[in-house]
C-alpha cells in the first residue's frame, strides 16, 4: 500500500514579539496566574520594540502587584512609570494608586510615619494636577486622614515628653501640631497636654490661656479636667 503524502503546513508559527508577550500576559492574568502574567510583561519591556507596549506592560505589572496587595513592588513600578512617562495621560491614575499603595502601609501613631508622608505627598501632587471632581472629593478625605495621623504621631511624642518631664521638648512638639495641623480632629487633647506642659514649666499665664481654650470646646471629655488644672495653675 502506497504511503500517504506528507503535507507541510504553510502557516508560519506565531512570532513571539512584544505584542505576543503582552497578549500572553493578559491571558495568564485572565486565567488567574498573575506571576506568569508579570513574567510575560517583563519580556515586553526587555524587547524594547514598542515604547507604547513597554509603557502599558510596565503599568500592567504595577497594577497587578497593587491588586495582589504587594504594595512595595507596586510602589516601585508606579514610581518608575512616572519617571519614564512624566507626561502620561494616565498620570493621575498612577499618582492615585501610588498614594494608595503607601496609604495601605500606614502604621499606628506610635510607629514610623514614612508611609503616611509618602501617601500625603502623592495625594497632594495629584490634588495639584487637575483631578476629576470625584477624585477631588476622595482626595480631600484621604489627605485629612494622612494629616490626622501625622498630627497624632506628633501629639503622641509630645505626650511622651510630657510624661517623662521633658517639658520644653513637649511644648515644641505640641506647638508643632498646633501650627502644622490646625484642623486636627483631637486638638482639644493636644491643647490640654500643651497647657499642662506650660504649667509644669512655670508659665502659668500661658497655661491658663490654653486651659480656657480647651474649656471653650465644651467637650465633656476634657472640660472638667481642664477646669481643675486651671484652678491649680492660678
Amino acid at each position: 500500500m502506497p504511503s500517504m503524502p506528507t503535507f507541510i503546513s504553510s502557516v508560519p508559527p506565531q512570532q513571539r514579539d512584544a505584542l505576543y508577550y503582552f497578549q500572553k500576559g493578559e491571558q495568564e492574568l485572565e486565567s488567574g496566574d498573575d506571576l506568569e502574567a508579570i513574567k510575560n510583561w517583563e519580556k515586553v519591556r526587555e524587547s524594547f520594540t514598542s515604547s507604547e507596549l513597554n509603557a502599558l506592560a510596565q503599568l500592567k505589572i504595577a497594577d497587578t502587584q497593587y491588586a495582589n496587595e504587594r504594595y512595595i513592588e507596586a510602589i516601585a513600578g508606579y514610581e518608575d512609570y512616572l519617571k519614564e512617562y512624566p507626561d502620561s495621560i494616565r498620570k493621575n491614575e498612577v499618582l492615585f494608586k501610588l498614594g494608595m499603595s503607601h496609604f495601605h502601609q500606614i502604621l499606628p501613631e506610635d510607629r514610623d510615619q514614612s508611609a503616611t508622608h509618602n501617601a500625603l505627598a502623592a495625594f497632594e501632587q495629584l490634588q495639584n494636577n487637575n483631578p476629576t471632581p470625584a477624585q477631588r472629593e476622595q482626595l480631600k478625605q484621604l489627605i485629612k486622614q494622612c494629616r490626622d495621623r501625622l498630627a497624632a504621631n506628633a501629639a503622641y511624642i509630645g505626650k511622651f515628653y510630657l510624661k517623662t518631664k521633658h517639658y520644653k521638648a513637649a511644648i515644641n512638639r505640641l506647638e508643632e501640631v498646633r501650627s502644622k495641623y490646625p484642623d486636627y480632629s483631637d486638638m482639644a487633647h493636644v491643647l490640654l497636654d500643651l497647657a499642662q506642659a506650660y504649667n509644669l514649666r512655670g508659665d502659668r499665664k500661658k497655661a491658663a490661656e490654653l486651659f480656657d481654650v480647651v474649656i471653650s470646646y465644651h467637650n465633656p471629655d476634657f472640660t472638667e479636667e481642664a477646669n481643675k488644672l486651671r484652678n491649680k495653675a492660678e
